[in-house]
């Protein structure tokens, strides 16, 4: 009778911890190749918009014409520019989301390239991690980790032929020379100076 207790007891031990273990493997979000890269909730991102978008300063003070000036020299321009990418850079987040619209409305191809890929990636996370799903009637069968390979391979090709390499460094190219013309010509406010030092 004890040892039969005891066998009850020891098997009652072992299923609670594969509970617990299959409770922990169904919250954890394993990434890209068995990285562990937990994804974004939606409570998550609304946090980071929230305080990335409380950021922002008055679009007065950023186009104050008042304080447009041609720099001294070099150590001015790096004064300038160093000073006003941390004090505007919520500012300056934006305007690159402005271009990227702006390039994905110019670009149909390429938004639907991005949807398709993001909508992917998002169908395989919401997979389970350690078991194999069939496709096509069981012909292919893939666990999450070579979804992921599968998927990346295709959205290289898909971004190819969206031309999305170009898009990215005119994106890059247009974002960085309006930062630092408006960064280098725009002399900082004395209030924003204070706000640093405090």
């Amino acid at each position: 009778m004890a040892s039969n207790n005891n066998n009850e007891l020891y098997t009652g031990n072992m299923s609670t911890q594969g509970g617990s273990n299959s409770s922990i493997n169904e919250t954890d979000n394993t990434g890209f190749i068995g990285i562990n890269v937990p994804l974004l909730s939606n409570d998550t991102i609304r946090q980071i918009r929230e305080k990335r978008f409380s950021m922002i300063k008055p679009w007065s003070d950023f186009f104050d014409k008042n304080r447009i000036s041609r720099p001294k020299d070099f150590s001015d321009i790096t004064k300038r520019v160093s000073h006003n990418v941390v004090y505007f850079q919520a500012n300056y987040l934006v305007i690159v989301l402005i271009l990227l619209v702006y390039i994905m409305i110019t670009n149909l191809l390429l938004l639907l390239s991005v949807v398709v890929i993001g909508a992917g990636f998002y169908y395989v996370s919401k997979m389970p991690a350690n078991e194999p799903v069939s496709f096509f009637g069981g012909r292919f069968v893939a666990d999450q980790k070579k979804l992921y390979i599968i998927l990346g391979i295709l959205s290289l090709i898909l971004l190819y032929l969206s031309s999305g390499g170009s898009a990215l460094f005119w994106i890059v190219g247009v974002s960085s020379t309006i930062i630092l013309i408006h960064a280098s010509f725009l002399e900082p406010s004395i209030e924003s100076e204070f706000a640093e030092t405090v």
